[in-house]
């Protein structure tokens, strides 16, 4: 099973609903944003995309983290930082983020 299907699998199994999705690259999110053609609401994301995927370089690719429900929030990390998405995932439930010891 490679990392990308463990991720799905993962948040599958959360209580908490979780979507997870993989792009090529940056550039991929941004024009499947802009296709979407709802005026002041597209430019106000896309800005908030740009914002969000500044960090990525333009040609790695990059999964997305959708957490659903009463606290909706949106992660991205690049397929290096596996491990942070894994984490994001585990605890993406949890009113308080877990200390480490």
């Amino acid at each position: 099973m490679d990392q990308l299907n463990y991720l799905d699998q993962l948040a599958a199994a959360q209580p908490v609903p979780l979507r997870v999705r993989h792009f090529e690259n940056k550039n991929v999110i941004i024009r499947r944003n802009l296709a979407n053609q709802k005026g002041l609401t597209t430019a106000v994301w896309d800005a908030w995309l740009r914002q969000s995927l500044r960090p990525f370089g333009g040609f790695e690719a990059i999964i997305e983290v959708d957490r659903f429900g009463d606290n909706p929030d949106i992660r991205f990390f690049s397929v290096a930082q596996v491990a942070d998405a894994v984490h994001y995932i585990l605890t993406a439930g949890a009113d308080q983020p877990l200390a480490v010891s």
